[in-house]
């Protein structure tokens, strides 16, 4: 398949989201990822296995610096930006991102990476 749009951002978008979808995974379990067309655009699903967000957290994922609560820890090394960079390049990009929580896991068909989805 090919995408139309600048190539390192859309790197970063895949980076990004599957780095972060890795990262807070429980290990040992898998990660799917799939690339697909859907009315035109591509279709990035990006789904772990692991318990997924609280859903009051989910709006606010893609937001700079947000961290859910229960990984507050600097231990991870993460400071928030990365799925704000993806959703900020996908953007650029006239698409959308998202995320929701799949039973059991973060992401889904119509959703997205840690489990997210995005539209280019």
């Amino acid at each position: 398949m090919i995408v139309e749009g600048d190539p390192e951002l859309l790197r970063r978008v895949v980076e990004n989201v599957i780095r972060n979808t890795i990262r807070y995974a429980p290990r040992q379990t898998a990660v799917e990822v799939s690339l697909a067309r859907n009315n035109g655009k591509a279709v990035l699903d990006v789904r772990d296995h692991g318990p997924g967000v609280p859903d009051e957290a989910l709006p606010r994922l893609f937001d700079a610096f947000y961290r859910v609560e229960s990984d507050r820890a600097r231990s991870s090394g993460d400071i928030g930006l990365g799925l704000s960079i993806a959703r900020r390049a996908i953007e650029l990009h006239k698409g959308a991102i998202r995320a929701r929580n799949a039973q059991p896991g973060l992401g889904g068909r119509d959703g997205a990476a840690r489990g997210l989805k995005g539209r280019l």
